[in-house]
């Protein structure tokens, strides 16, 4: 019971100061996340280890930059996110832009999409906002406290009563993604970089780390749905968001799975060092090693 209230104040809190002068929320964030990147220890070193792994080239003064800068727009973004709880469309839209919105529209209800969303932090503003012009297909996965389930999964819905879409719980599987794919010709918003153990994993190159182990989904995604591949990243840019979409990957898959969720590896990277304030680095990218205890990398974090 606690808890619901606790959440129901947060995204209270949220909605309210979402109305705050751009300035002012910026100027929020900002303190916010340099006061968590000194508190929040633990965190902190798990984007250390992570940026050591990706880029050993760079001085021990670089990667704290670029992880402090990360810690501020984690705060900055996280203030945002009261748009997803009551922005109407109107403003939505007058916030977060498309940036070559034509790679999508060309494929759009004709064929298959799958539109590939890595963490950065303001993904999901940027899926929201997307519900507004299109019908799609995202996964969730309820969360353990009902009435934070239940908010989240709605505000991903709120506009998709206007022109179709589902959320599909993980637990449905991707079948019935891929049945409805190719029925509806919907786009899927997928995130593939997550660390989900050695199971549905190959180990291939992130960055200059050689060994991450990287979900091998996605080339069977499309060779049973005849899907395309279209790279999309949400970014903050001053006091808007621009959602960034790539072009159609041609020749994909090849049929070489490792070579094939390595080219996938490598365009994520293309896509976060636009901004690689703005990507997840806290997450425990690199917990599945080979012959090594999962997990051991971040023993001390």
């Amino acid at each position: 019971m606690l808890n619901t209230v606790l959440i129901y104040l947060g995204i209270s809190f949220l909605r309210l100061i979402s109305w705050l002068p751009m300035p002012v929320m910026r100027a929020l964030g900002t303190v916010l996340g340099l006061l968590a990147y000194v508190v929040v220890k633990k965190r902190r070193n798990v984007g250390l280890i992570n940026l050591k792994l990706c880029f050993p080239e760079k001085s021990e003064s670089e990667r704290r930059s670029i992880l402090r800068k990360h810690f501020c727009e984690m705060f900055i973004i996280s203030l945002d996110y009261g748009l997803m709880f009551g922005a109407s469309k109107f403003r939505m839209k007058r916030l977060i832009k498309y940036r070559n919105l034509e790679n999508l529209q060309q494929y759009y209800e004709k064929r298959p999409v799958v539109m590939l969303a890595p963490h950065f932090l303001a993904l999901d503003i940027g899926g929201n906002r997307t519900t507004i012009d299109f019908a799609g297909l995202t996964m969730f996965s309820p969360q353990r406290n009902e009435y934070f389930s239940k908010r989240v999964k709605q505000a991903r819905m709120q506009f998709f009563i206007h022109n179709g879409g589902e959320v599909i719980s993980r637990q449905e599987g991707l079948r019935s993604i891929i049945k409805k794919m190719k029925q509806k010709k919907w786009p899927f918003y997928y995130l593939p970089d997550q660390d989900m153990d050695e199971t549905s994993s190959v180990y291939v190159p992130f960055f200059a780390h050689p060994y991450c182990a990287t979900l091998d989904t996605l080339p069977k995604i499309l060779k049973l749905s005849d899907a395309v591949v279209i790279s999309m990243a949400t970014y903050r840019e001053g006091n808007h968001y621009v959602i960034e979409f790539g072009e159609a990957w041609q020749n994909y898959p090849t049929g070489d799975l490792l070579a094939d969720v390595a080219f996938m590896n490598r365009q994520i990277e293309t896509m976060i060092m636009k901004h690689p304030e703005q990507y997840l680095w806290m997450h425990k990218r690199f917990k599945t090693q080979p012959d090594m205890v999962r997990g051991k990398l971040y023993e001390n974090c």
